[in-house]
């Protein structure tokens, strides 16, 4: 039984990933699905790999100035902070709805399996998360240690072993926090917003110690080799960890039984709060009639308070579908009061490319307002209630309108903000018309990006899944919206440094322009058309 749990856990968090599980007559998958497979696992492995090459670079700047100093062994206990902060933050909130807050888990408890098989088979999916987001961090870490360092068969044995104790270290901490998240879950009225302020939280900390630190590099280097001999004298369990990576197999063995010891006590407390929090539902408020005047709203008006519904609902919609939202805030605000120093860097810079700097304001605009894709699951977030939406007394145009009006409301403002305070950035010889097209490129492309993500969610949806997260953050719809939105955005500034400058910036812009407004007509056509008669299928 626990073999066939733990197929369905792969099942879920991988294949239903890249398809809509139909199959055709003979029970084979057909040639679109398997395209849209493979398409979805080589974006999600350039993903992997742009996020690895990215901490291989740090780790040989790290790694170089310690092993000059002899702390080899500090530099691979900071990459495993590293790596447990990643792969704890990367893997807590999947951790809640996977294994604590699951949408089958009445379903399975009901049948007759053993609650520890249940939990068996969750945690390896969390363990399967744990590993990915540590290893994107711990592996190269510990390629680069072997190649710079030297290898040899203790320090061999030694980095494998410290790559597997980390996921496992990530897989203790982020069931000890998803239970957390869990327990306020039930017990907080507004837990979504709760969730998406907490998730933000440990975003700006993030990002603002990572700045503190670039800033800081070379005070900070200076610092950590006299932090190093203080941790080897104060601290000598977490220097014996460090010298894991060295191939120090005391240290190798200590650590893996004090590891392994507290994630079987971890196993116990599972054991005994796992029913009662997987079964447990929200203490209800108690009701207190008020009479008032009910308002009377229009089809459109009802259909769009259940998109924002739905959306308000949902930490990880809201999360991972909304985040270029304060993005696009904080681009603009900061550009409002520090822009022109900004601006007169990109006119030194690309000092050779006449009229650069409008074009690439225009650019990064439309890049954060292309990274918004609420609309692009929308349709798939329906699931298995579809039906309930198609037999209402509405056309199916209405119920479009009301995913691509959601998309637009929450978007509209943020870019006009923004491109509003780029218009006034770009001095010497930007004219008024290019001012206005910073504006009515900006626009027309939260327009596009709108209506593609929705023709995207109509043409690859989804319905069989179990956790919002897949339509959310793991369907190849809204892996090709991203991707096509920073894409796009960068062919428009890339190109036209490389010959688009030869036209002129006014033309360049102009073309663009034309371009979004005819691709805008072209989707809505076809989403008015095609696109609502689809939706009748589904």
């Amino acid at each position: 039984m626990l073999k066939a749990l733990i197929k369905k856990q792969i099942a879920e968090s991988m294949i239903r990933t890249f398809q809509r599980g139909t199959v055709n007559s003979s029970g084979k998958a057909n040639r679109k699905r398997r395209l849209r497979e493979n398409g979805t696992m080589i974006i999600m492995v350039i993903a992997a790999v742009y996020l690895a090459a990215m901490f291989t670079f740090f780790s040989v700047v790290l790694c170089r100035e310690l092993l000059s100093v002899d702390l080899g062994w500090l530099y691979y206990l900071f990459a495993s902070g590293a790596a447990i902060i990643f792969g704890t933050f990367g893997s807590v909130f999947s951790t809640c709805f996977t294994l604590y807050m699951a949408k089958d888990n009445d379903l399975l408890l009901s049948m007759p399996i053993p609650i520890r098989d249940v939990i068996l088979s969750r945690l390896f999916s969390v363990y399967l998360m744990s590993m990915l987001y540590s290893g994107l961090v711990a592996i190269p870490a510990v390629i680069v240690g072997w190649i710079l360092g030297g290898i040899s068969f203790p320090k061999c044995v030694g980095g494998l072993v410290l790559v597997l104790l980390l996921s496992l270290i990530v897989t203790g901490l982020s069931c000890l926090l998803g239970w957390v998240v869990a327990k306020l879950s039930q017990r907080l009225k507004n837990r979504s917003f709760l969730t998406v302020l907490i998730a933000l939280s440990f975003l700006g900390l993030y990002y603002y110690i990572y700045f503190q630190i670039m800033s800081r590099v070379e005070n900070l280097l200076a610092l950590v080799i006299l932090l190093g001999g203080n941790i080897r004298n104060s601290a000598y369990v977490i220097y014996v960890f460090g010298m894991i990576g060295e191939g120090h197999w005391l240290g190798m063995l200590c650590w893996t039984a004090g590891v392994l010891l507290i994630l079987g006590l971890i196993w116990l407390v599972l054991q005994k709060t796992f029913l009662s929090l997987s079964t447990a539902t929200p203490t209800p408020k108690r009701a207190v009639y008020r009479e008032k005047i009910g308002r009377r709203r229009s089809v459109s008006s009802a259909l769009l308070r259940r998109e924002w519904n739905r959306f308000a609902s949902s930490a990880n919609y809201m999360l991972n579908c909304g985040m270029p939202l304060l993005l696009l805030l904080g681009f603009g605000g900061y550009m409002l009061f520090g822009g022109r120093k900004l601006v007169r860097t990109m006119s030194i810079v690309l000092g050779h490319v006449r009229g650069a700097v409008p074009v690439m304001l225009c650019a990064a605009c439309c890049m954060l307002g292309g990274m918004v894709d609420i609309s692009t699951p929308s349709v798939s977030l329906e699931g298995r209630s579809l039906w309930q939406l198609q037999c209402l007394p509405i056309t199916p145009w209405q119920a479009l309108r009301a995913k691509l009006s959601l998309h637009l409301n929450l978007t509209i403002l943020p870019v006009l903000f923004c491109s509003t305070v780029l218009m006034y950035l770009p001095q010497g010889s930007t004219t008024t018309i290019q001012r206005a097209l910073i504006v009515t490129i900006s626009l027309l492309n939260t327009v596009f990006f709108a209506l593609f993500g929705l023709f995207l969610g109509l043409k690859l949806p989804n319905f069989s899944w179990t956790n919002e997260i897949v339509p959310i953050k793991q369907s190849l719809s809204v892996f090709i919206a991203i991707f096509s939105g920073i894409g796009l955005s960068m062919a428009f500034g890339g190109f036209f440094v490389l010959f688009g400058w030869r036209i002129g910036t006014t033309l360049w812009m102009s073309i663009f322009a034309v371009f979004y407004l005819v691709a805008d007509i072209a989707l809505y056509l076809w989403i008015r058309g095609p696109g609502s008669r689809r939706f009748t299928a589904l």
